[in-house]
């Protein structure tokens, strides 16, 4: 066991993979659609989003940096438009990710 508990403290997020669920990525798609055109949102920030809905491979690393990002970016727009299509697809990311709506994997072979 101790051996077990050594290895995943020497894991780092840079080698962790995140997969999101059909369900996750088809929120960040509506999400996406409802932001297309937004003022409000950063368009380095929608390229993102889309390249997470379309399946983009991830790291622990970049959803830990990325995802107050996209929060932050989903709450200004909603708060300058009042756009509920925005407002349900972020629910319903909420929502799917607490509910089993991503998977964690080791990336083997990946460089320190």
């Amino acid at each position: 066991m101790h051996a077990n508990r050594t290895k995943r403290a020497a894991e780092r997020p840079a080698e962790i993979k995140v997969s999101f669920s059909p369900a996750v990525k088809a929120a960040f798609a509506d999400l996406a659609a409802a932001v297309h055109f937004s003022e409000h949102f950063d368009s380095g920030m929608r390229r993102e989003l889309q390249e997470w809905a379309a399946g983009k491979e991830l790291t622990a690393h970049s959803v830990i940096l990325a995802l107050p990002t996209l929060a932050g970016e989903t709450f200004r727009h909603i708060q300058a438009t009042g756009d509920a299509r925005a407002q349900e697809a972020w629910d319903e990311i909420s929502s799917q990710i607490a509910e089993k709506g991503f998977t964690l994997s080791s990336t083997p072979g990946r460089s320190k």
